[in-house]
């Protein structure tokens, strides 16, 4: 890292640091039922590095839990950023997905088919908030000599943004377009909806980020990014017992040119623009 430059990258997830937040679906079979139940689990936790002023931006939220999620049904869950360190900053969120179908037991004949379960782990079993422990084939343990086998899994790959997901574009997955993310449209743009002019405070979506537009100050925070979830009413027999996560990732960089190259802002570009004054 070059002198003089601060960079923080903090990844939501799993309880790493810099800081933890993932959405957890857990669609639990509802016993002579075509649909699931679902359940919402959160975490976060906000680290900071030390430094001779502290630099600390952390993704915050407005959260609704919600235990018995049937189909249909939306959650609340707005997704915000907040400065709230000693130095200004400027953020960027990229999200992934992860979904996994568990095999299902169609022996009954009725097209209401169960979960299918079976006695023995595949040796390294599926960990719920966990979406690097999920595998094609691997086992989600229930209890002693009780396990759900993964049947179908779609993971993103959060070192990759060609895999994060694309604000109104086609979803990565066939079965991920029955789950929507609610976001805060009036303040997000893209190439097909340029702000005004001399609008500010608003979210720019490009290649797989949403860049905010304006300089974080100490206690300062983002307009909404998401503000909810939902599940399609009518969902396929394969989603009984399925689990999905949502991770959000945010890179908070001071505001020195660094930025552009670190980054990779093209040149030219309607971010690099939209930053050219704001960084020195």
């Amino acid at each position: 890292m070059r002198k003089g430059r601060k960079l923080l990258k903090i990844i939501h997830q799993n309880k790493l640091l810099w800081g933890l937040f993932s959405i957890v679906l857990s669609l639990l079979l509802v016993v002579g039922s075509t649909y699931s139940w679902i359940t919402y689990s959160d975490d976060k936790i906000n680290r900071n590095q030390p430094n001779s002023k502290h630099f600390s931006v952390a993704i915050d939220e407005v959260f609704t839990p919600n235990l018995q999620w049937s189909p249909g049904a939306v959650t609340q869950k707005k997704l915000f950023v907040k400065n709230d360190g000693q130095m200004p900053a400027l953020v960027r969120i990229s999200i992934y997905e992860f979904l996994v179908h568990f095999e299902l037991d169609m022996a009954d004949g009725t097209g209401n088919g169960g979960l299918k379960t079976v006695s023995t782990s595949s040796g390294t079993d599926m960990i719920m908030d966990d979406a690097e422990t999920w595998a094609k084939g691997r086992t989600y343990k229930l209890e002693a000599n009780r396990y759900y086998k993964a049947a179908e899994v779609y993971k993103g790959d959060k070192k990759n943004p060609a895999t994060a997901y694309v604000y109104k574009g086609a979803r990565r997955g066939e079965a991920l377009k029955h789950l929507t993310i609610h976001f805060n449209d009036t303040d997000i743009f893209d190439q097909n909806k340029q702000p005004s002019k001399g609008k500010k405070h608003y979210w720019y979506y490009s290649d797989g980020y949403f860049y905010y537009s304006e300089v974080l100050q100490p206690k300062e925070r983002t307009k909404d990014l998401i503000q909810q979830v939902s599940l399609e009413k009518q969902l396929p027999n394969k989603f009984k017992g399925s689990l999905y996560q949502l991770v959000p990732i945010m890179d908070a960089h001071d505001r020195t040119k660094a930025l552009l190259d670190d980054w990779k802002i093209p040149s030219g570009s309607y971010v690099e623009a939209m930053y050219r004054e704001k960084v020195h």
